[in-house]
């Protein structure tokens, strides 16, 4: 098969994964190599300076020895297999890099003979890119389940990131539509990883230490192909957040590419669903938010129709107004419509006089949300003394007062 026959069928394999975002990783290039990781993120991301760069993000091979339900490549669907050679991703990869179409490499791959000798082939890539060619790029490898743990951490001195996919977020389910895989597989790996990681970390100031998955751990999880709710999948995420350190869970929508009496019908993924997951992620990591606020037992779905910060805030009148003059960092945080940056600037500029509606505008705040939970001489009462219904009928643009 032609190596641009192959790409076309790996790339396309590989568009399944969408755990390939990345931030953190920092490399630098030996003498007489080329390419460099810095900060930032990779696949068409934007990273926090605002740039967007990408990958060349495929498979190794799409040939699987598993049978799992929700999987485009599963060993019982007739599909076109393909296998890149070790020294073929390494050429894509430098070929593709000095063209500058790519800022470094997504590899991932089925399971093919056994665990060993599909992470053995996927570390072989890596190690050729890194020590014959002295390429100082970016690389996200795949740790394949079930692998010696010795092969993983000699992936991870090459690798700038690694990521075990969770994929079911529980294992009951897992059981059901992927007979061949369980839990263990994947945390048992990834506590080890996150072991080392945190003992690369200790030591950085020892001269000589190659650096060890800089930029940490990754996993995702798909919506939607089980029953579990979305405080089922924030509570996992959480204690993986927690526990293993991770660097970022991605959520993916189940797209129903096979027909198993085991998965859903569907007509569309639920992007929306996917959309609010990320949403309460967001709230998790950067907004001060624990799980068990964002949903509980009582309201085990996220919202449709509101984010979820908005949603929080309906739920919890009692919270509100704030008065931005004088609120935390982390009150002003739980304000619908500010963000991060907001309110940062909110506590800096309210040192030299008070906040008014006009700077508020100019800090990026989104008033029309925000104003029915902020205290401010600018905006009328009886916006403040709305009950939450009242405030969901006028964000949904009914008009009830």
């Amino acid at each position: 098969m032609e190596l641009l026959q192959k790409l076309e069928i790996l790339a396309g394999a590989a568009k399944y994964d969408v755990s390939c975002s990345s931030s953190g990783g920092s490399r630098t290039t030996q003498r007489g190599g080329f390419g460099n990781s810095c900060p930032a993120g990779v696949c068409h991301s934007f990273t926090e300076d605002g740039r967007c760069i990408s990958l060349l993000k495929i498979l190794l091979t799409n040939v699987c020895l598993y049978d799992c339900a929700y999987c485009a490549n599963r060993k019982s669907n007739d599909v076109p297999r393909a296998t890149f050679k070790v020294e073929e991703v390494v050429k894509l990869t430098i070929e593709f890099y000095k063209r500058n179409y790519i800022e470094g490499l997504f590899l991932s791959s089925g399971v093919i003979k056994n665990p060993d000798y599909t992470m053995e082939a996927l570390l072989r890539v890596a190690k050729s890119l890194r020590e014959e060619h002295k390429f100082g790029g970016y690389i996200h490898l795949k740790a394949i389940p079930g692998a010696s743990q010795d092969l993983i951490n000699l992936a991870g001195y090459y690798a700038d990131r690694m990521s075990l996919n969770i994929e079911i977020p529980s294992e009951p389910s897992l059981k059901i539509l992927a007979p061949d895989k369980d839990f263990e597989s994947v945390y048992s790996p990834m506590n080890r990883l996150r072991t080392k990681i945190l003992e690369h970390k200790g030591n950085l100031k020892r001269r000589g230490l190659k650096k060890f998955v800089p930029a940490g751990q990754s996993t995702q999880m798909i919506v939607g192909a089980s029953p579990e709710n979305d405080l089922n999948i924030i509570t996992l995420a959480a204690s993986l957040y927690k526990i293993q350190e991770l660097k970022r869970v991605y959520y993916s929508g189940y797209i129903p590419v096979n027909e198993d009496s085991r998965l859903p019908v569907i007509s569309v993924p639920p992007l929306k669903r996917e959309n609010r997951l990320y949403q309460a992620d967001w709230l998790m990591r950067f907004y001060g938010f624990n799980y068990d606020e964002i949903l509980d037992k009582n309201n085990p779905w996220l919202d449709p129709e509101f984010d979820p910060k908005m949603a929080w805030a309906l739920r919890h009148p009692e919270f509100f107004p704030i008065d931005l003059d004088f609120a935390s960092y982390e009150e002003i945080l739980r304000v619908p419509g500010v963000g991060v940056k907001s309110a940062k600037f909110i506590v800096h500029s309210r040192r030299f006089g008070k906040i008014r509606l006009e700077h508020l505008k100019k800090m990026g705040v989104a008033l029309k949300r925000a104003k029915f939970f902020i205290a401010n001489p600018d905006l009328p009462t009886e916006w403040q003394k709305l009950y939450p219904e009242q405030v969901r009928a006028q964000l949904s643009n009914r008009t009830i007062l």
